[in-house]
């Protein structure tokens, strides 16, 4: 295993604006740093930037409300347009409060207002979505990347949520290619012998937290990190974001909120 970690911000990204070619903008970026992306790199990009690249930033003021709407506005007293963005996109409504807003996405995850989201959005009324399938924009940003440079990485889109139990927010990710998101460890034994039977790591969800700490919520502007020296990590072709969710039968916690 390799003895260290490096996580580098690519810093210096213009705005992403509908259409661009963010697999290339990032390249072009990293090799004007000087930098470089090597085999068995990981690279993290936050969701907001490839929502903007796929265009998936709407005008809240343009958006007609459903009447479930107009009726879940006046129960959470939200507008009715950012209200009719979220149920646009969610699978169910798992609370909805005058505090909060939460629903499972069509995506599978489970989170504060869909993912809609008005941070680092440019204008009053624009609010950004996720993307339709972060799995397969993790796909196709990798496999241009990976044409670009000639190199074999990992790719993570991650996004910033909010956890049970836990105070703050943590980084997570939402869409993944080229890389087994667990580290397990079940059926495995620890340094006594004794034989792990819950051990499953979300690894790709620990990445997603590490990277955030140089790529910054606010004012930063640095939505790309590069992660390098990873030895947990089994780098695969077929892996999906989905087997970060938990199955109702597997919830350790069911039942308890």
């Amino acid at each position: 295993m390799p003895s260290r970690v490096e996580i580098f911000p690519l810093t210096g990204l213009p705005l992403i604006n509908p259409g661009d070619d963010l697999a290339g903008m990032i390249v072009k970026q990293v090799r004007m740093k000087g930098l470089s992306i090597k085999n068995g790199d990981i690279i993290v990009i936050g969701q907001k930037v490839v929502s903007k690249s796929e265009g998936r930033v709407v005008d809240v003021s343009k958006v007609r409300a459903s009447k479930r709407a107009l009726d879940l506005a006046r129960r959470v007293r939200r507008k009715a347009g950012f209200v009719e963005l979220v149920l646009r996109d969610a699978k169910k409504v798992a609370k909805a409060s005058k505090q909060v807003l939460i629903v499972t996405t069509k995506q599978g995850f489970t989170c504060l207002n869909g993912g809609v989201d008005k941070s680092n959005v440019e204008g009053e009324r624009m609010y950004a979505l996720l993307p339709v399938d972060p799995d397969m924009s993790a796909r196709k940003i990798r496999a241009r990347i990976q044409r670009l440079t000639n190199r074999q990485v990992g790719l993570l889109i991650t996004d910033t949520h909010s956890r049970p139990f836990r105070l703050g927010q943590v980084e997570e990710t939402i869409g993944l290619a080229g890389l087994d998101p667990m580290a397990d460890y079940r059926g495995k034994h620890d340094l006594f012998g004794y034989q792990l039977r819950f051990k499953n790591v979300a690894v790709a969800d620990e990445l997603a937290a590490a990277a955030e700490l140089v790529m910054g919520q606010g004012t930063e502007a640095t939505p790309v990190a590069i992660i390098r020296g990873v030895g947990r990590v089994e780098f695969k072709e077929r892996a999906r974001s989905s087997e970060l969710v938990v199955a109702v039968g597997q919830d350790l916690f069911k039942g308890t909120l």
